[in-house]
């Protein structure tokens, strides 16, 4: 079963330049070694921070433990706490709503995230919404689900539904539309509490050295 590992965090002012050197010469490429494997770096272009969401799968969750366990991961966390304040991470696990997903690097992607807790007693239903209602209509709009996830560990509301987008303008389209606010208003009215959204915004930080490497394999 793979695994999701989100962390999240905000620059410390005046150490962009450091950070960005850190992150691209050996914070990735060092969680990479211990297998784990980013998918993707984005900021928070709308909604609550903090500002920086970098994503990775991993394989299984003894995978996952290796490398927390490991003294490469430990330096690493703290080299990264120099220059980031408000750190958090989370582990998430597939709902099982996609039988086939797939965990690649999605180039120049935007993200529209929703969170949010489900009903007690609502699961089933829930489940039935999503599936019939929820999937269908949000892939009509042109920002479909892409992957949903059951937090497994870390705080917040348990349930993230990924929508993947082009572009801010075809997230921007699809939310300002009738469908989506019937949608969104039958989710928090009969099936969600504790509801919030993100737009992210793809950094570039993973995606580009991904397509170097993809180039490059040709020469």
């Amino acid at each position: 079963m793979t695994i999701l590992f989100s962390q999240y965090w905000d620059v410390n002012p005046g150490e962009y330049d450091e950070y960005s050197k850190f992150i691209s010469k050996t914070f990735n490429p060092g969680l990479e070694k211990l297998g784990i494997q980013m998918l993707g770096g984005f900021y928070v272009a709308v909604g609550a921070g903090p500002r920086i969401v970098a994503a990775a799968a991993v394989q299984n969750d003894t995978g996952l433990l290796a490398a927390f366990s490991s003294r490469e991961y430990r330096i690493m966390a703290n080299q990264l706490l120099h220059y980031v304040y408000n750190y958090g991470n989370r582990v998430w696990i597939p709902t099982g709503m996609f039988r086939d997903q797939t965990f690649n690097i999605q180039t120049g992607a935007w993200k529209f995230n929703q969170y949010y807790d489900i009903v007690p007693g609502q699961e089933e239903a829930h489940n039935h919404f999503v599936r019939d209602e929820a999937i269908p209509m949000m892939k009509e709009m042109g920002v479909p689900v892409t992957h949903g996830w059951r937090l497994a560990i870390g705080t917040g509301p348990r349930i993230l539904a990924e929508c993947t987008a082009r572009s801010l303008a075809d997230i921007a389209k699809a939310i300002d539309s009738a469908a989506y606010r019937k949608l969104s208003r039958t989710l928090k009215k009969q099936y969600a509490v504790n509801f919030s959204s993100r737009i992210l915004a793809p950094t570039g930080r993973v995606e580009v050295p991904y397509l170097i490497a993809e180039m490059m394999k040709g020469f």
